[in-house]
């Protein structure tokens, strides 16, 4: 069942990409290509997973969600922007965005002591020891505890939005001066500085899926402003994707240990990756099968930052557990990670998936298509905001990101510190 489910994926990704211009960046062709890669991942623990006997209703799920995801794609381009645009000529026929040296300084300065003080906080509820038993115990703390008082104080939370901006900022502004081909040095030194802090920072909290995120915005970036007519994505743009994967997939790996996953000690490269990457796969089957969930709280695995705010301004609501259940299968440790179908399904059933999955392929497919009508080179502030956004097309297989983070108080703050610093950075804006 699983084999074939993965050879109709295939079968989409080739459909999608003739379908949708050849553009690899099609919210359609990243949806269906990173459910090949966690279908794939699964695949290759075959017979260890016990995937012979993958369920029916899974396997309809995936397949359905994908055909939502393509068909309301589909749709909105005819109606948005039926056309190859052409982005590349119109980087090369505007100007190049500069950089204020002096605001990019003093950005520098503040986001290294918002690291310091990430880290101080890290360190004060982990405890003492070695960096990566430190994080480990934080991690612990924070993840599977329902003590508020154990977290990082409020204040340095909001701060922390600041390095994370200036790391999708700073790269975008690289990428745009390279394609156009006309990027000095400065670009490449605050495009580091700022992305190593965020990497560094994200470590420290023991978050990975965060760089792997800001990675794959990166290459959004890049493909997208490289889009012509003239200049369609071949395959060796393919291959060059398919190389930064692998090297994203060895650096996931070897920082296991520092982030506090010191149960992997032993893990291999394969057993780890595809377990991590194939996992939700596996998961899912099994959580439909043996389905654990507590349906107290409307929409408490869906909507988990806006529960969270109305929390905060008073109402009744228990503090919870965010981290689903980890499984295991004839003794092999699969994770806690289901996709995002799985908050879907638990909160809603069946037609909560149908509908929250049309939801989300119509934001995704509506804000990219909307960009290249509206010309993405005239607004690029919105074009920044969609990469940062995207990682929730990355993550789908993992987790959604969407509604249970995008969906909140925090990304209206968001929102209006990518306009306040990307102004700042460049020294002017049209959004």
């Amino acid at each position: 069942m699983l084999i074939l489910l993965f050879l109709i994926f295939i079968l989409l990704l080739f459909i999608t990409y003739y379908l949708f211009d050849k553009d690899y960046m099609a919210p359609p062709f990243l949806f269906c290509a990173v459910y090949i890669i966690s279908i794939g991942s699964a695949l290759i623990n075959y017979t260890q997973w016990g995937l012979q006997d993958y369920s029916v209703t899974p396997f309809l799920i995936l397949l359905g969600g994908a055909l939502i995801f393509i068909f309301v794609g589909y749709l909105i381009k005819k109606l948005v922007c039926n056309q190859i645009p052409d982005n590349y000529d119109r980087v090369l026929a505007s100007s190049r965005i500069n950089i204020n040296i002096g605001i990019s300084l003093f950005l520098v300065i503040l986001n290294l002591w918002i690291l310091y003080l990430t880290f101080k906080s890290v360190k004060a509820i982990g405890g003492n020891g070695s960096l990566s038993q430190v994080i480990e115990a934080y991690r612990a703390i924070t993840s599977y505890g329902t003590d508020t008082s154990m977290s990082i104080p409020g204040y340095i939370q909001q701060l922390q939005k600041i390095p994370t901006i200036c790391a999708y900022i700073y790269p975008f502004v690289l990428i745009f001066n390279i394609v156009k081909g006309y990027v000095n040095k400065k670009d490449w030194l605050f495009s580091i500085a700022n992305v190593l802090i965020f990497v560094l920072m994200s470590m420290i909290l023991s978050n990975r899926l965060n760089i792997l995120g800001m990675v794959g915005t990166i290459i959004i970036y890049y493909f997208v402003l490289k889009q012509s007519p003239s200049n369609n994505q071949n395959v060796k743009s393919l291959f060059k994707l398919l190389g930064i994967f692998v090297g994203l997939m060895i650096f996931f790996y070897s920082i296991r240990l520092l982030v506090g996953r010191s149960n992997s000690a032993d893990s291999s490269f394969m057993d780890y990756i595809t377990m991590y990457v194939g996992g939700p796969v596996k998961l899912f089957d099994m959580f439909i099968k043996n389905p654990i969930h507590d349906a107290s709280i409307w929409g408490k695995e869906t909507f988990i930052s806006m529960i969270g705010t109305v929390r905060d301004l008073g109402g009744n609501i228990p503090v919870y557990l965010q981290h689903k259940e980890f499984r295991t299968y004839n003794g092999i440790q699969l994770g806690n990670v289901y996709s995002a179908y799985r908050n879907w399904l638990a909160d809603f059933g069946i037609s909560g998936i149908i509908i929250l999955q049309t939801l989300f392929a119509i934001f995704y497919n509506y804000y990219y298509y909307l960009l290249q009508r509206k010309n993405i080179i005239k607004h690029k502030l919105a074009f920044i905001i969609y990469g940062y956004m995207a990682e929730g097309i990355f993550l789908h297989p993992i987790d959604d990101w969407l509604f249970s983070i995008y969906l909140s108080i925090g990304m209206i703050i968001y929102l209006i510190l990518f306009f306040v610093l990307y102004n700042l950075i460049t020294r002017k804006v049209k959004f």
